[in-house]
């Protein structure tokens, strides 16, 4: 079944898509003055994440029927989860610490899977093998400077908030000229 989107109903809009494009652009110009304290931020909603997740997978587990297998490492997994939330909320810089870590592995794994795709397909080898490399040369970065990666973190999150927004822009410019 396919559903059919009134084009002048949402090119009527234009003016909250532009808003929203414009509100991206500032978060993003913010995000790349004031880097460290956009870190900052990203680690308190780490921390609300985990808070939430952790409380969300303990009360799942104990609502499953008892005797369940493994229900009580979810509910002690959960508790923990709970825990390094409420940790990272009031110690943010423990949420850097873990942003950076998980960076860290994330190119790790990264550039390892590339290469390994590189090793078992001819398809687009090169490719995959220069972006192994890049990410584990990302890795090691990281591992011996971890204040690059609290620049790294920040550059990413103000860049992508400057690119959404710009294309929200771009967008609502274009369903004003629709819209006449």
């Amino acid at each position: 079944m396919t559903s059919s989107i009134d084009v002048s109903h949402v090119a009527k809009r234009w003016g909250w898509v532009l808003a929203d494009g414009i509100l991206g652009v500032v978060v993003g110009l913010i995000a790349l003055v004031f880097p460290i304290a956009t870190v900052l931020v990203l680690a308190i909603f780490l921390g609300i994440g985990l808070l939430i997740s952790g409380i969300i997978e303990a009360t799942v587990a104990l609502r499953v029927q008892h005797g369940a297998p493994g229900r009580w490492w979810v509910v002690i997994f959960g508790i923990i989860t709970a825990l390094a939330g409420i940790l990272v909320i009031f110690f943010p810089g423990t949420g850097v610490t873990i942003m950076v870590v998980g960076l860290l592995l994330w190119f790790l794994f990264a550039g390892i899977n590339d290469l390994f795709v590189a090793a078992r397909s001819k398809e687009h080898r090169g490719w995959n093998i220069g972006m192994g490399v890049l990410a584990l040369l990302a890795a090691l970065i990281l591992l011996f400077s971890p204040g690059a990666a609290v620049g790294t973190i920040a550059l990413l999150a103000g860049f992508g908030f400057l690119l959404r927004g710009a294309s929200e822009i771009g967008l609502a410019l274009s369903l004003r000229r629709a819209s006449r």
